[in-house]
């Protein structure tokens, strides 16, 4: 019987093609896409020279025994076009996978908690303390595999090249926050990833060498695999400008910002309050998400005291939101309650991974905002933007129902 046909679909909006909430052993939805989209994979004959942009995979099929490696491309694409999604932004989503499909991901077979047992990993540490790109001589295990991966969560990538031996011929150029975090054998991880964050290193390198076991205690450092890293990384830098953020004056407005980005349509509201975070997300039948007949909608929030448990709803996509919006509360100096609802229509064809949201957030903090008066007028504004009535948001919103609902302490005053 086809996969396909005997699948609910009402899971995959919560699965995200990567919790395998079906119960199946890989996603029938990527072997879908796979099959009904043509991109031309590369055509490689030997990795005798091959160019490495300063990136790492860590997979989690039979944690704790997994496969992991350096990423390489024989395209010799510069690591901050291929590698930094801060430059996609301006490319279409076709572009983007065709671009990232030609990036292989070499693999070798490593116990996460003995990391540096593995001369591929040693070097590898080598390449990730800079963003250079650096040329390498490869030598096969087996032939390559051509398949291509995608992941809600992660950026695609091409085929797969098994490897047993790994040479560096030139040599990196370290990053001196990198350097310095990695030396550190006595700084906790989630300490030097804040370290890292505090002193503007991107967020993708940071996923890199958090997810290659590069920061931490030397006993304590394993490899993380990088579809876990990176909620990892954005939770504990969002954590971090919570706390920050906590210690700010209050916003004394409601600000509504928008923004549209591969058929992901934001509005995130900042309501004059303490801090807490809410993110809504509806996805439209027909996207790559939701092959159901119906529209479905989830949500996650916290309280000013923060979470407890996992956003098992929203998922990565949640502290990737956080992390633009409490960036965008330390520039502006103040604290707010914020409301971030998200549409994905069927524009948006493929799973490119959670830097989608990081970006789109971003960018709509950066876009200005308009005013409102009162969280009503504030949620008028939505209905400019999003497709779904207005009605179904203030429905879904936890946080709307507690301002209409509880009564602040100025309001006597």
């Amino acid at each position: 019987m086809d996969e396909m046909s005997t699948t609910n679909f009402d899971l995959c909006v919560m699965c995200k093609t990567s919790r395998m909430l079906c119960g199946r052993r890989s996603c029938p939805l990527l072997q879908k896409w796979s099959k009904e989209y043509s991109i031309e994979t590369p055509r490689i004959t030997n990795l005798d020279e091959s160019f490495s942009p300063p990136s790492f995979f860590v997979g989690w099929s039979g944690y704790p025994a997994i496969n992991a490696g350096p990423m390489l491309t024989v395209d010799r694409i510069a690591s901050d076009i291929i590698d930094n999604p801060d430059n996609w932004v301006t490319k279409t989503q076709e572009d983007i996978v065709r671009m990232r499909v030609s990036l292989l991901r070499t693999r070798s077979r490593i116990d996460v908690r003995n990391p540096l047992e593995s001369d591929i990993i040693q070097k590898s540490h080598e390449l990730l303390l800079g963003k250079k790109s650096v040329d390498v001589e490869v030598e096969l295990e087996k032939n390559i595999i051509p398949r291509i991966s995608l992941d809600e969560r992660m950026a695609p990538h091409g085929p797969i090249a098994p490897i047993k031996k790994l040479t560096i011929t030139e040599n990196q150029q370290p990053i001196n926050a990198v350097e310095t975090a990695y030396y550190d054998s006595d700084l906790l991880a989630t300490d030097a990833v804040n370290y890292l964050g505090k002193e503007q290193v991107d967020v993708g390198s940071i996923i890199r060498i958090f997810s290659a076991g590069m920061l931490g205690r030397s006993k304590a450092r394993k490899l993380v695999p990088t579809r876990w890293s990176i909620t990892a990384v954005d939770d504990i830098l969002s954590k971090q400008n919570v706390e920050r953020v906590k210690v700010l004056q209050e916003l004394n407005e409601f600000r509504i910002f928008t923004n549209n980005f591969f058929g992901n349509r934001f509005v995130i509201i900042l309501l004059p309050d303490v801090w807490s975070f809410e993110m809504i997300e509806t996805w439209f039948r027909g996207a790559f998400m939701n092959p159901s007949s119906k529209d479905i909608g989830l949500g996650d929030w916290e309280p000013y005291g923060g979470r407890t448990e996992y956003a098992s709803n929203i998922t990565g996509a949640y502290y990737a939101a956080r992390l633009g919006v409490t960036e965008y509360m330390l520039r502006e100096q103040r604290q707010a309650q914020a409301i971030v609802l998200r549409e994905i229509s069927d524009e948006y064809r493929f799973p490119l991974g959670v830097w989608v949201i990081r970006i789109a957030v971003r960018g709509a903090m950066k876009k200005g905002y308009v005013t409102a008066d009162n969280i009503d007028s504030a949620f008028d504004i939505v209905k400019n933007h999003l497709q779904y009535p207005l009605e179904y948001w203030k429905y879904r919103s936890k946080l709307y129902d507690l301002n209409k609902t509880q009564t602040k302490l100025n309001s006597f005053f």
